[in-house]
C-alpha cells in the first residue's frame, strides 16, 4: 500500500496547530512544545523515508520486470542521437 504523505503532511499542521493553541492558552511550556514538536517531525520523517522506500522498491521492481524495454529504449535513443549528429555535420 503506497503511504500517503499529502495527508500524513497535513496531519502534521494539524497537530503543530494544536500544540500552538494549547501553548498560547498557556496549558504548555516552552520546553514541552518542543518535546511534542520534534516527535511530531520524527514521525513525518519516518512517513517520508517509508514512502521514497515505497517508490525505490517500485522503481526497482518496475526496472528489473522491463529491462529488455528500457534496453530497446535505450538502443533506439543512441541510434537516434548518433543519426542526428551525423547530420548536422
Amino acid at each position: 500500500m503506497f503511504p500517503n504523505l499529502f495527508e500524513a503532511t497535513t496531519e502534521y499542521w494539524q497537530q503543530l496547530d494544536k500544540i500552538e493553541s494549547r501553548y498560547k492558552q498557556g496549558e504548555l511550556s516552552p520546553e514541552e512544545v518542543d518535546r511534542e514538536v520534534e516527535m511530531l517531525m520524527k514521525q513525518l520523517g519516518e512517513k517520508r523515508r517509508e514512502s521514497l522506500r515505497f517508490f525505490r522498491d517500485s522503481l526497482s521492481r518496475w526496472i528489473s520486470t522491463h529491462t529488455e524495454l528500457l534496453i530497446g529504449f535505450v538502443f533506439v535513443l543512441m541510434v537516434a542521437y548518433s543519426w542526428m549528429l551525423t547530420m548536422n555535420n
